[in-house]
């Protein structure tokens, strides 16, 4: 679930699904509800994505995974999700990552859709993608969102073939965030950004971001559109294999249950 807010001017998007702040379907639904809002409602200056407590976003729900039956379930899923990572990286007003937390999987690529990345100075907070660990490759759009939000080929190598958690000095130092403050300062820090980019004479922001993702967005489009990415996506989570890795990964977060 989302929680928003508006402060400032600035739209607030706030996991809430405790304990690990997941995303459901109904997350996805409403996160494309609020970048819409952010796009149309002209009082808007831009998003900030967070969450609370330990946890950013520990990346999709896995009960809602080992729900799915058939390719039908799979894709009602994953047409929306598509559409919400494209709809977040295209967004023309800034979007940033207030990370305060534990930053893995789906909630890792969320944040390397965003135009900045900000988080806690809390040392014990981790960041990274595990996918690998369990079998899992990425989506379309999932990809094009973590290979933007790198440096190189060879950073984007390192952070899915090996699939580790770093802390947040480490992916600074990695220059997967922009920077680290305390938590008492991070949203503030998120705003100033965000008023500083948009308060520009005549928002140049939007234009200029449209050139910079306009390549790696139009790609995107392309491939969603064009591409049989369904069928192997809707395989791989319908496979014996995945689900028993999923329910064992479900059963280590949840104490056995």
């Amino acid at each position: 679930m989302i929680k928003q807010t508006i402060e400032d001017n600035i739209l607030i998007a706030q996991f809430a699904n405790a304990p690990t702040y997941s995303m459901k379907f109904e997350t996805l639904v409403q996160i494309r509800e609020a970048v819409k809002k952010v796009k149309e409602d002209a009082s808007l200056k831009g998003m900030i994505f967070t969450g609370e407590g330990k946890f950013f976003c520990s990346g999709f729900d896995l009960p809602t995974f080992l729900s799915f039956k058939n390719k039908e379930d799979v894709l009602e899923f994953f047409n929306v999700e598509e559409e919400m990572l494209y709809e977040i990286f295209t967004c023309p007003k800034p979007v940033i990552a207030a990370i305060n937390g534990h930053c893995t999987a789906g909630g890792f690529i969320v944040s390397m859709g965003c135009d900045y990345r900000i988080a806690t100075d809390n040392p014990k907070a981790k960041m990274g993608m595990t996918e690998t660990k369990i079998g899992m490759s990425l989506t379309i759009a999932e990809m094009e969102l973590v290979r933007s939000g790198c440096n190189s080929e060879r950073m984007v190598r390192d952070i899915m073939y090996n699939g580790e958690r770093h802390s947040f000095e480490q992916v600074k130092a990695m220059g997967l965030i922009d920077e680290i403050v305390p938590e008492e300062e991070l949203i503030n820090t998120a705003k100033k950004k965000i008023c500083y980019w948009w308060d520009q004479p005549l928002h140049a922001f939007s234009n200029l971001k449209y050139c910079l993702r306009y390549p790696i967005a139009s790609q995107m489009r392309y491939r969603l559109d064009n591409e049989n990415w369904q069928d192997t996506l809707s395989d791989l989570l319908t496979s014996p294999q995945i689900r028993g890795v999923l329910e064992m990964v479900q059963k280590m977060m949840t104490g056995g249950k």
